[in-house]
């Protein structure tokens, strides 16, 4: 019997066992320890209640004068602060025009702000200007003090509705009126900050207003006094609408005890025979009041409990901001006003303790449950919102992508937006070569440094498994690519460079099965992704199809080349020297070279057996000739050499070192391994060349007569025809560790291991695989 078979029934038990806890036991002993929590916490709330009171009470009574002193605060400010703005706007504005300024500031404070009555300008002279309230509403009053030529004085009126239009004019005896004479200008004498006169009563609308005058010197030298009229009226009614618990209320006087505003305020001027200084707080009219006005006399500032007809209550006293000069607000409310409500909140909270618990515990476990349902909702829609946004505008990237689908053009966009929207660290686009044969990089993206790089080639010889896996179709990744005996090979000769790990692999299809493939490095493969990758790989794969259009074209062309006679192509002008440059005609003689750049390419000896296999041979071996001329002229060769199968291309053949041999002859192995791929694909032959390259000092010079012919000696041209001679795979450019040295920050390599050389020992060999 297997061991899946075995029963356990002891296993089965515990499983019960817990099972019965946690549905069942648990759930009851928390319902009980939360019912339990709560009559506790009732019951204690209950017997702190009383405790607690004074402090409620105290709190709620401060964060109410706190309240209230703001608000007064607000209420008088525009009349302290203006006079400092009116005063400086008017100090500095021309004479002529200062009137002008007091009236446009006056006519808007006044339709702005309720509270504000009037506004008075005087100065030493004794001229005085005025703006007030009219009685008929929406109507300013601007009156002028004036004297006639008989000496007599009267107020000029002029009355002006909200817009700005003068409605008419009047004038009314002044008497012996002297605004210098008045409290308001009198109490500004010597003084620089702004100064308040006792409450007065205008008998014309029952208004008690208190002013607030500045003195200030004009830019003439002359000084002036700005006063503003603020009504008391409309701060008693803001505190008679202030509800402090059920009963309390609030008073404002000042520091000798007379009632600023507060509830009642005309009522108790009326008492005191419309006399400001009589009003003050009378004990049989404001017992309460009076009392913590006797505490804070004695104690100062602060919450007071005062005892008055058997029952308790909490007066506070508070100081009012700087510019009410010494005002104080008191505020008194009977204890239990506060002490009742928590008392009612006590046993409510018993009554319903357990209705509270059942339901919040019902409701809570169902919105956490929803909540959480949500937010992971919403998580996942948001992220599949902005892997849409990102995968439509990489998509619209490639769209736009300027020859997208021309071979001679590099598919940047591709790889590009591919290691973008998959996080990938790297994402490569390979094709294959010679019928499956190879496979060559068309474009590599390395995301974290921001490089292209492209152009190197594997064959099946050293990644059969690889090609295989691509060729079955099927996309496949692995976490670790060293591990897997697909990807182990392609790890070490790709992936190792870069430190990467994981790998995902996407062939592209064709017609007659895979072209290629698409290779991310460190992919962030998300489910909905595949979709993405897919359709990158079908543009690539169009893009594979015309390349394959493009090497169809170039194989008729060589076939229809192989059709001429012979004979077109002409005579070398040499036994041995296919071209070389101008310089050429300067060399007489032997000359040492420091920095020499060289270049052997050998070919496989061919195998023809018939006149036509001949034709065709010849007519490619000067479709090569001819193309390697073109790119030694491109990339400014000193010569070219073609000894039987082999062939011997040099840079820097100068008595000088020239810094820029070594970087043009790479560019000349680059294109001609290319040029060579594609001639080769497109005659339906194997690539039968290996390319060698060192870089160091040679010597050289004309041999022979008539003509003469450049010959090269040294180790450098040995050692690159040995590096040629000793490339493993077809195709690949091999080159010492001086190349290697100085090409290493340009261009991308692989190392190949050490080798052997006689007289020089044990050396480096790298295999050059394209540009950065």
């Amino acid at each position: 019997m297997s061991s899946e078979e075995i029963i356990d029934p002891t296993v089965q038990h515990d499983a019960s066992v817990r099972r019965v806890l946690l549905h069942m036991v648990l759930p009851f002993v928390l319902i009980i320890m939360t019912v339990g929590a709560i009559a506790w916490v009732g019951i204690n709330s209950y017997r702190t209640t009383s405790e607690g009171v004074s402090v409620l009470t105290r709190e709620l009574m401060e964060a109410t004068q706190q309240y209230i002193g703001q608000e007064v605060g607000d209420y008088i400010a525009p009349s302290a602060a203006g006079n400092l703005i009116a005063g400086g706007m008017i100090e500095h504005a021309p004479p002529l025009v200062s009137d002008k300024v007091f009236y446009s500031y006056g006519s808007v404070m006044l339709q702005k702000i309720p509270q504000l009555q009037s506004f008075y300008l005087a100065d030493d002279q004794g001229n005085f200007t005025l703006i007030t309230r009219s009685p008929d509403k929406g109507v300013q009053d601007r009156e002028r003090l004036v004297v006639g030529a008989d000496g007599k004085k009267s107020f000029h009126h002029s009355l002006f509705n909200e817009a700005g239009q003068k409605l008419r004019e009047f004038e009314t005896p002044a008497g012996e009126y002297d605004p210098r004479t008045r409290p308001w200008y009198k109490n500004t004498e010597k003084k620089d900050s702004i100064q308040w006169t006792q409450p007065y009563l205008f008998p014309s609308d029952k208004q008690f207003v208190m002013t607030s005058s500045l003195r200030f010197k004009r830019d003439d030298g002359h000084e002036m006094v700005f006063a503003t009229n603020i009504s008391l009226n409309e701060l008693s009614a803001f505190l008679d609408k202030i509800k402090i618990g059920k009963t309390g209320s609030a008073m404002i006087v000042d520091a000798n005890g007379r009632v600023i505003a507060g509830r009642n305020l005309m009522q108790h001027a009326e008492a005191a025979g419309w006399d400001p200084n009589k009003m003050v707080l009378d004990p049989k009219t404001y017992p309460i009041f009076a009392l913590g006005y006797d505490h804070y006399r004695v104690r100062g500032f602060g919450p007071k409990h005062v005892e008055w007809d058997g029952k308790t209550y909490i007066a506070m006293a508070s100081a009012l901001p700087r510019y009410s000069q010494g005002w104080i607000l008191l505020i008194v409310a009977p204890e239990n006003d506060f002490g009742s409500f928590a008392h009612q909140s006590s046993r409510q909270s018993l009554q319903f303790a357990g209705i509270v618990t059942v339901f919040s515990l019902t409701l809570g476990a169902l919105y956490i449950r929803q909540l959480r349902r949500t937010e992971a909702g919403n998580r996942r829609l948001a992220v599949q919102q902005s892997q849409l946004a990102q995968e439509s505008g990489a998509l619209q990237q490639v769209a736009i992508a300027p020859n997208l689908f021309d071979p001679s053009a590099e598919p940047l966009a591709i790889t590009e937006q591919l290691a973008q929207v998959t996080g990938a660290r790297r994402a490569s686009l390979w094709r294959f070569l010679h019928d499956g044969a190879a496979m060559v990089c068309d474009d590599t993206y390395d995301r974290t440094q921001n490089t292209h790089s492209g152009g190197f080639e594997m064959g099946r010889e050293e990644l059969g498994k690889f090609f295989d896996a691509i060729e079955e179709g099927t996309p496949f990744s692995v976490s670790n690519a060293a591990t897997d005996e697909r990807t182990t090979r392609f790890e070490r000769l790709v992936m190792r460079e870069v430190g990467t790990h994981a790998l995902a692999v996407y062939p592209v299809h064709g017609p007659h099965g895979a072209l290629g493939m698409l290779a991310l490095e460190e992919p962030v493969m998300l489910p909905h992704l595949l979709y993405f990758v897919e359709l990158m790989a079908s543009i690539a794969g169009t893009r594979f199809a015309a390349q394959s259009a493009v090497e169809a074209q170039q194989t008729t062309s060589v076939e229809n080349t192989a059709l001429a006679p012979v004979q077109a192509f002409g005579a070398p002008k040499s036994d041995n020297l296919l071209m070389h440059a101008e310089e050429m005609a300067a060399v007489t003689g032997a000359s040492i070279y420091p920095s020499v750049a060289v270049l052997v390419v050998s070919f496989a000896d061919p195998v023809v057996e018939g006149s036509k296999e001949t034709a065709t041979l010849i007519a490619l071996i000067n479709q090569l000739a001819t193309q390697v001329q073109t790119v030694a002229q491109e990339e400014q060769l000193f010569a070219v050499e073609v000894a039987g199968h082999r062939m011997i291309c040099m840079a820097g053949c100068t008595t000088e070192p020239d810094p820029t041999a070594l970087f043009r002859l790479a560019n000349a192995a680059l294109k001609m391994r290319e040029t060579f791929m594609g001639a080769l694909a497109a005659a339906d032959l194997e690539p039968v060349f290996t390319m060698g390259m060192d870089y160091g000092p040679a010597f050289g010079g004309a041999v022979g007569q008539s003509p003469t012919v450049f010959n090269l000696w040294g180790q450098t041209v040995s050692l690159a025809e040995l590096m040629a001679e000793s490339a493993i795979d077809p195709g690949t450019i091999q080159v010492t560790e001086r190349v290697y040295a100085n090409l290493r920050d340009r261009y991308l390599f692989r190392s190949r291991g050490a080798f052997f050389v006689p007289h020089l020992g044990l050396g480096r060999a790298y295999t050059l695989a394209a540009r950065r």
